[in-house]
């Protein structure tokens, strides 16, 4: 048995949210079969339009959900945050600077989407820098918690 002591101990997730579920693209994948099996049938078993529409329509969904997941992912670790494809270290968050409960929080939105999706709240965070930024998350409380606790090393000055 060989050991390898090169290799990278992968992070600690302290928070993580993912979407779309697996049950979301199992529900997409059986309306697209019923929709294409009963326009089959009522087309006296014409193949070709009922095929092309509904790669079309559950192409468009598919893209949908696959991009609600890629740029709506929220990861927390002990050394950074992942929203999207964006990552801030937790170095670079001021060690106060998650928004409470009930602020409206202002800035841009991390991740590369344009605006958060409608089942979504956003979370602000003040970055060393001054800036201020959003991350749109499910559960806001449940993230705010997780970064109040992967900030609290910053405040203490423990960091590494």
């Amino acid at each position: 048995m060989s050991v390898s002591y090169d290799s990278p101990v992968p992070p600690v997730t302290r928070y993580a949210e993912r979407s779309p579920s697996r049950r979301a693209w199992l529900v997409l994948l059986v309306l697209a079969a019923v929709a294409w099996v009963a326009m089959v049938l009522g087309a006296d078993g014409n193949l070709a339009p009922a095929t092309i529409i509904t790669l079309m329509i559950g192409g468009i969904a598919a893209l949908t959900m696959w991009s609600v997941g890629f740029y709506g992912n929220v990861t927390l670790t002990a050394d950074e945050l992942r929203a999207g494809r964006a990552r801030v270290r937790l170095q670079d968050v001021q060690p106060w600077g998650v928004s409470q409960e009930g602020e409206t929080p202002g800035g841009r939105l991390l991740g590369g989407a344009f605006a958060s999706s409608l089942d979504r709240a956003t979370l602000g965070l003040t970055l060393r820098s001054g800036e201020q930024v959003r991350v749109q998350t499910r559960d806001p409380a449940a993230l705010r918690a997780a970064l109040e606790s992967a900030l609290e090393p910053f405040r203490t000055g423990t960091a590494r």
